[in-house]
């Protein structure tokens, strides 16, 4: 779409040239600033209408020009100033209208829709019939149109963005307190097969203690016990000796019996052996 930017400052050109010498420096400057423009020099017109307008702050001729000047400089920003500086000031709705329609293009070169939009109806507000302006209007309402469904498609992809990281998020803060809770199951357990095994522990050395029962109560302690001989009468008629061993006289009688013999058959022997002497054969 191509845009229509009026050069309203061509009127005032036509006006100002028939201003005879000895004008006030105001329209001076402004005249200036026209040769400048035409001549495509829009530095130059820019530093005359300044001067103009420092002159006279309230000259809608030397705002607007100015407007232009920076307009062509592609000084969008500061055009718009001036521009609606002109607005403000102007007292016909034809210039209100060309201040209008102006800001409105600049609005456009620096893709501020929604403002290009409000500056082509107030110029359409002060001149309905101009086509200029109602197809400006209706091109930064498409673009405008444009921007707002871009943005909405923006939002609606930040907001998925931010769904799906708000997800990632509770998933790792779940995946942290499952590692968590598994590390204290973990580590119960190893508490807990410590206990055990000292409890077996404790259970198997009470097995060797002498005064227990081994595991189970079935094996029989080791530990020395007290007063393990028993106590036993000695055989004859005298009196019981205290902590006899037990078969100790048995064992004694028995031998004294075995030496008896003994020397019973060494005197037979003996007696035997004297016999034979006296009863061998003399030669």
């Amino acid at each position: 779409m191509i845009k229509y930017i009026r050069n309203y400052n061509f009127i005032f050109i036509l006006i100002f040239s028939s201003i005879a010498f000895g004008q006030s420096k105001v329209k001076d400057y402004i005249i200036e600033g026209n040769d400048y423009y035409s001549k495509g020099k829009f530095d130059n017109a820019e530093y005359a209408y300044k001067r103009a307008a420092l002159e006279d702050p309230t000259s809608v001729k030397a705002n607007f020009n100015l407007g232009n000047a920076l307009f062509q400089q592609k000084r969008y920003k500061e055009s718009i100033t001036h521009y609606n500086r002109s607005a403000e000031i102007a007292k016909s709705t034809s210039e209100k209208h060309s201040a209008y329609h102006n800001a409105g293009n600049a609005y456009l070169e620096e893709q501020d829709y929604s403002k290009a939009v409000e500056s082509f109806k107030k110029a359409l507000k002060n001149d309905p019939y101009d086509e200029a302006t109602r197809y400006n209007l209706a091109y930064a309402k498409k673009m405008l149109e444009k921007e707002q469904q871009k943005d909405k498609k923006n939002n609606q992809k930040n907001d998925s963005s931010k769904d799906k990281e708000q997800n990632n998020q509770n998933n790792q803060q779940q995946q942290n307190k499952d590692k968590k809770d598994q590390d204290q199951q973990n580590k119960q357990q190893q508490q807990n097969n410590k206990s055990n095994e000292a409890d077996q522990n404790q259970q198997e050395n009470k097995g060797n203690n002498p005064k227990d029962g081994g595991q189970n109560g079935n094996q029989k302690g080791k530990g020395e016990q007290k007063n393990k001989d028993i106590k036993q009468g000695s055989k004859g008629e005298g009196a019981e000796q205290n902590n006899a061993p037990s078969g100790v006289g048995e064992g004694m009688l028995k031998a004294l019996q075995e030496q008896e013999a003994r020397t019973q058959r060494r005197i037979i022997q003996q007696k035997a052996e004297k016999q034979g002497t006296k009863t061998s054969k003399d030669w």
